[in-house]
């Protein structure tokens, strides 16, 4: 199996939450939706593997990942759920 594809996209999920997070100080990430299309070439399951392996000794952990499986050929991100720092 070759998670290097899933793996950099997981890492600019991560960058893009992290990017978005300096919008919202006193915020962290729940849960990030993605929506990947069925011809985007991306494994779903490898992608939350490399995900949780990259988020569970970060910062941003716990990080919920939702995959959306779409028809097409889009990969994007859906929504950034967001909760109070300190809840």
């Amino acid at each position: 199996m070759n998670d290097m594809h899933e793996m950099g996209i997981a890492s600019s999920i991560l960058d893009a939450v992290q990017r978005e997070l300096l919008r919202y100080p006193g915020y962290r990430a729940a849960k990030i939706e993605v929506r990947i299309g069925e011809f985007a070439g991306v494994d779903g399951e490898s992608l939350r593997f490399c995900f949780d392996a990259i988020v569970k000794n970060s910062p941003l952990a716990p990080l919920e990942l939702n995959i959306e499986a779409r028809g097409g050929d889009e990969l994007d991100l859906g929504s950034l759920e967001l909760e109070e720092a300190n809840a």
